[in-house]
């Protein structure tokens, strides 16, 4: 299921469930509301009309009497209109009665007020009326007729009571029913909207947790890494398309990688053909040659020189990024390949004004290592401090034992350091004193192609590998490479190595590193 589909099925479903609340909400405002009314438009005024009635009864009755003392028509009168505002009042609380669906008990009031003597006279014969009944029928024709209905229209009130406080009870738990049904609703939405976003989240976190761990491994030169697409929604596609970009990228960087290393095979003929045909020149074979012929007979083979070096380091570093790269890893004098090193280029460096200092032990300083690869690291950095180095200043080779990485190691490369098992390292150190690397660049120096620059000047004159293929080197024998400020003014490379190499490896017989296999 796509992501979009999953968060739109989860939100109309929480959409769902908070419509129904509404709903429901809706349909019991109107319950209430239909109760409210009923309450004010029929208990209430039945209540109210069940008072109007004994009050009118209590008016017949007591000008009825006064009738009887006083024989004044003005008392018959009054009898008459109370007779006809209790007959209105019982006429309006019948329909009440109907309304409500006969829970007022009027019908029976209406029965008893029927079977009254007075019911029924008119206002003019009402004198006449009530001067026929003899004082000795006075109590039967009247006061417990009236006495009945007394009783009935109380009992209409306590009807009228009992339904206010029934409706009143419905109403309320009605309202108690709303709070249960809010807070049910109310949980449940949470817990969907919990489950919404829990679910939501994990669909997209774990494709990016894939997506970026595959685009480090793809930023590091690892173009073979694949994602793998667990459902087919949107990630699913993004994993394909990225899936074929790095595949692309793996086609152009093995392409680019076999141009690079034939091209520099087949550049390394030619250019031996014209360092010999130099050299022969200026040992005079074919003839005696002029101090300007010579002058440029050595340009010419220095410049080749250096083209060869270049080529050499493309072809290092083709083979290091194919991880084909062989070490033969022997024991050897740290101190001694240092010396080494340094003899390659003192001839070169006196040329330029400079001089070698060095400080290294008099006894030997064993590791396991690859000597070639180790004099290759140490001549780059010793030919990039001649370049660097003042007319008659010198640079200074160290090398000594250390118990545990330096304390002024930069700090990754620190943490890299302390998760390795190796307790005593070896550290060789080339100081000089030219303009110093930036801050900014210290860390890119050591890329591919990339030079530092100081000022406005490119700092070195050559391609850029020399130090990307140190950094591999000393990476292949599980150290590593780094520059500091050599106080007051100056670079230090740090090369640092571990005594030994990690278990699991043949001594001493040489073997490579990668691919397991003996030199």
């Amino acid at each position: 299921m796509r992501v979009a589909t999953k968060v739109a099925t989860g939100s109309g479903l929480l959409a769902a469930l908070l419509i129904g609340v509404l709903t429901y909400f809706v349909v019991l405002v109107r319950q209430l509301v239909t109760a409210n009314q009923q309450l004010t438009a029929v208990h209430f005024r039945a209540s109210t009309l069940g008072l109007d009635l004994l009050h009118q009864l209590d008016q017949l009755e007591i000008n009825a009497r006064k009738f009887f003392v006083t024989r004044d028509e003005a008392y018959a009168a009054r009898v008459s209109e109370a007779r006809d505002a209790f007959e209105k009042g019982l006429a309006e609380l019948r329909a009440l009665d109907a309304r409500a669906g006969g829970s007022l008990g009027a019908a029976r009031l209406s029965s008893l007020w029927r079977g009254f003597s007075l019911a029924d006279v008119t206002a003019p014969s009402m004198a006449g009326r009530l001067a026929d009944i003899p004082d000795a029928q006075v109590l039967q024709v009247l006061a417990d007729p009236i006495e009945r209905l007394h009783r009935e229209t109380w009992a209409v009130l306590d009807l009228t009571r009992d339904g206010i406080a029934a409706q009143v009870a419905r109403s309320a738990e009605a309202g108690r029913g709303a709070e249960r049904v809010s807070l049910t609703v109310a949980g449940l939405a949470l817990i969907l909207a919990v489950l919404i976003v829990i679910l939501t989240i994990r669909s997209i976190n774990d494709p990016l947790k894939r997506l970026t761990e595959a685009t480090r491994a793809v930023a590091a030169g690892t173009f073979s890494y694949q994602i793998e697409g667990r459902s087919g929604d949107e990630f699913a596609d993004l994993a394909r398309d990225f899936n074929t970009m790095v595949r692309r990228l793996g086609e152009l960087d093995e392409m680019k990688r076999g141009f690079v290393s034939r091209v520099s095979h087949e550049l390394k003929t030619p250019l031996v053909a014209m360092q010999e045909t130099n050299r022969l020149l200026l040992d005079g074979l074919p003839g005696p040659l002029t101090d300007r012929q010579r002058r440029l007979l050595e340009l010419h083979l220095q410049g080749s020189r250096r083209l060869s070096a270049m080529i050499a380091n493309l072809l290092d570093l083709a083979r290091l990024e194919a991880g084909v790269m062989k070490y033969d890893i022997r024991v050897h004098d740290l101190a001694a390949l240092a010396r080494a090193a340094a003899g390659e280029l003192e001839v070169w460096a006196h040329d330029n004004g400079v001089r070698f200092e060095l400080d290294l032990p008099e006894s030997p300083l064993t590791v396991e290592c690859d000597a070639d690869r180790i004099v290759q690291v140490l001549v780059n950095l010793l030919d990039n401090a001649v370049k660097f180095s003042p007319h008659g200043r010198a640079v200074l080779l160290t090398a000594r034992q250390l118990p545990a990485p330096p304390a002024d190691a930069p700090p990754d490369i620190a943490a890299t350091l302390a998760t390795t098992r190796n307790a005593t390292w070896t550290e060789v150190r080339v100081a000089d004193h030219g303009p110093g690397i930036p801050e900014s660049e210290k860390r890119r120096v050591f890329e591919k192609f990339h030079q530092a620059h100081v000022g406005s000047t490119r700092a070195g004159g050559g391609v850029g590998l020399g130090l990307a293929i140190c950094r591999e080197i000393a990476r292949a024998h599980g150290g590593s490479v780094w520059v500091a400020d050599n106080h007051p003014s100056g670079s230090v490379f740090v090369v640092l190595l571990p005594i030994s190499q990690p278990p699991g490896r043949p001594d001493g017989r040489g073997r490579t590193i990668g691919q397991e296999t003996t030199a």
